[in-house]
């Protein structure tokens, strides 16, 4: 029977596990990853090998199957090939590039027995297998013959020539397309001169499994070998880890070199009091990690690095977002690189950004230095765009010039995400932006889609958990948070992500509990926070009232202020008090407009008063201008109707 490569989601594995069944009873033979990929294995490389060697892909759209690169692109794969067969396992429509093809229903089938459709599944393999198996019938051109003792005619001739013309083109063609993406393979392995052995391989196991779930989704020509094939196979880099444990200290330390070893590209290392405490392992795997996407983006490209720049790259690009280098410093790093290698469209990307995050931080205090350095980052993002327009990296350093002006700020960066849509960094940002504009199932997504493309990154999971909660999905948030926390056990974004679930809607006395590790202050600090606690646990007005006081005297009339205060009117249903505080035009432009759409003010959405603020806050603009409405409209049981109501209001 038919060889059938099943391509699903993880949240979907149950079912596609039930339907991986029904079709071995069937008499095929079914590939899927949770039970065709070794321990060992190199991952990208074996899925592709099964989407070669299959006769049919089977795409499984879910709602949660949509927003995953690996479907879409194994999905791609069927379709460009021929043999693409779709489902649909909960009515989801498919992604864009694939509606052409109608989807077989498989949403009535509770898993047991035959499904509902049987008979159209096995016409579609049928058809499908058999398409591949015979090939395209060919097709014969009838040709007058030529007259015997005649030379080749012109026409023959001019169609030879063309026919070498064309092959030469082609050549070329596929010639620059190999050497614009280079096959970057890296073999993670675990130093035989670890004085534990163990722990050294046990972290080399994770830091591949990190990589390959994420490098080939980003990186065509990219592969990740794992320990256990990185004898067997061939590798052009390795990434070797050391580790030494006494106790609970450890040491631990990452070397990035050529495949014999002897040239290292990059390295960093860790010393630690208590390896479980500091999440050593989660670190070691996340900076491999980063460093294997910086290598592609400086080996795999038509522009490739080499010393010194390709070593400059390197610390630059890993470093980034490491607290104990300045923006100044990542700007004289990229600078240099950009002299070394002006071509290279990345270095380019990354200068822009760092000079965006200078300009940003000079906002509120030099007019003078701010412009000048919002100059040269646009500067910067004129000459990347023209060596790459296909990058968000660029998008990402525009927003930063913007990110006060949350309603440009989106706009660019969809435009980034649809440039790039496999660039998780956007994906974060846009997570938080549609939050603002009450666009929270689209938070969700985005959120999702970032942790997807770094899987091994604790602050993409961490925003991913935030745009959960705030939107409302509880349980799924918490299922989130357990999974991060047991990979991430003492992150600091994982801890804080699961502290604002539990104080404002889970445990009130577990966060009660965490707050002095999560919130860096004095005891008179902490205070209101606790006040805020002791409300919940016991909601008198007595107690509400010395809350909101205690948040009110903190650094009373600043805007941060003024929104936790308006955070806890929200919460405890101080319905009049949050309209007499968004009704002061003064405090309107300062407002943070996310927190108006998450659960808390439910009540205070449901007053059609809503729609006046939200005109005067420019949101009934921008959904009228882009009619893209806030969820709630929809999702919630309101006395009026959102778009009626908006009229009322001129933009």
């Amino acid at each position: 029977m038919a060889k059938l490569f099943l391509s699903y989601s993880r949240r979907d594995t149950q079912k596609a596990r039930r339907f991986t069944e029904w079709l071995e009873r069937e008499g095929h033979d079914v590939w899927r990853d949770e039970d065709d990929i070794g321990g060992g294995a190199s991952f990208s490389s074996e899925i592709e090998e099964a989407l070669n060697r299959c006769d049919a892909i089977l795409a499984l759209w879910s709602v949660d199957s949509v927003q995953s690169a690996w479907v879409r692109d194994e999905a791609g794969f069927g379709r460009d090939h021929g043999k693409l067969i779709p489902f649909s396992l909960d009515g989801t429509e498919p992604p864009l590039g694939f509606r052409q093809f109608q989807s077989i229903d498989l949403s009535k089938w509770k898993g047991r027995g035959e499904p509902p459709v049987a008979g159209r599944i096995r016409n579609a393999i049928e058809r499908t297998c058999g398409k591949t198996a015979s090939g395209a019938p060919s097709t014969v051109v009838a040709r007058a013959p030529t007259q015997p003792g005649r030379g080749i005619s012109r026409t023959l001739l001019v169609s030879a020539l063309l026919g070498l013309v064309v092959v030469a083109v082609l050549g070329i063609f596929f010639w620059e397309r190999w050497s614009a993406a280079r096959q970057i393979a890296i073999a993670v392995v675990p130093s035989l001169q670890s004085p534990d052995r163990a722990m050294a391989t046990d972290y080399a196991n994770v830091a591949a499994a990190d990589m390959a779930a994420s490098l080939p989704r980003r990186f065509d020509g990219a592969s990740v070998i794992a320990p256990a094939d990185a004898g067997t196979q061939n590798a052009g880099y390795r990434m070797l880890i050391t580790t030494a444990g006494k106790g609970p200290a450890a040491n631990a330390n990452l070397t990035l070199s050529e495949a014999d070893g002897h040239s290292t590209l990059w390295s960093q290392s860790w010393s630690v009091p208590d390896a479980s405490s500091a999440d050593l392992k989660a670190q070691v795997s996340e900076s491999a990690t980063k460093a294997a996407f910086c290598l592609a983006d400086a080996k795999g490209g038509r522009n490739r690095l080499s010393q010194p720049a390709l070593g400059l790259y390197l610390s630059g690009c890993t470093g980034l977002g490491d607290t104990r280098r300045s923006n100044e410093d990542f700007v004289t790093i990229f600078e240099r690189i950009t002299k070394l290698a002006p071509d290279f469209p990345q270095g380019w990307d990354y200068l822009a950004l760092s000079r965006s995050w200078i300009a940003e931080s000079l906002e509120d205090s030099s007019p003078a230095a701010h412009a000048t350095a919002v100059q040269s980052t646009r500067d910067a993002i004129a000459i990347a765009r023209k060596l790459n327009p296909n990058s968000a990296m660029s998008y990402d350093a525009e927003f930063h010039l913007i990110s006060g002006d949350s309603f440009r700020g989106l706009q660019v960066l969809e435009k980034g995400a649809k440039v790039d849509p496999d660039d998780g960094r956007i994906q974060m940002h846009l997570s938080d932006a549609f939050q603002s504009v009450g666009r929270m199932s689209d938070a969700v997504n985005a959120g999702q889609r970032s942790v997807e493309l770094a899987p091994g990154m604790a602050y993409a999971r961490s925003e991913y958990i935030l745009a959960l909660v705030y939107s409302g999905e509880f349980s799924k948030a918490k299922g989130v948070i357990a999974d991060a926390r047991k990979k991430w056990s003492n992150d600091p974004a994982i801890e804080y992500a699961h502290f604002s679930f539990e104080f404002r809607y889970g445990d009130a006395r577990a966060a009660l509990q965490m707050l002095p590790q999560v919130v860096d202050s004095s005891d008179a600090g902490l205070a209101p926070y606790r006040k805020f606690i002791m409300a919940r646990l016991d909601p008198t007005p007595a107690k509400i009232d010395d809350a909101v006081g205690a948040l009110s005297n903190q650094s009373p009339g600043s805007p941060v202020t003024r929104n936790r205060v308006l955070l806890a009117l929200g919460y405890f249903g101080r319905v009049e008090d949050v309209y007499k505080l968004l009704g002061d035009r003064g405090f309107q432009p300062l407002v943070n407009k996310s927190v108006l759409f998450r659960p808390d003010f439910a009540k205070v959405r449901a007053d059609p008063r809503f729609m006046q603020i939200a005109a005067q806050l420019g949101l009934v603009r921008y959904w009228r201008q882009t009619g893209f409405w806030p969820d709630f409209c929809t999702n919630e049981h309101l006395s009026y109707d959102c778009k009626a109501e908006a009229e009322k209001f001129p933009i």
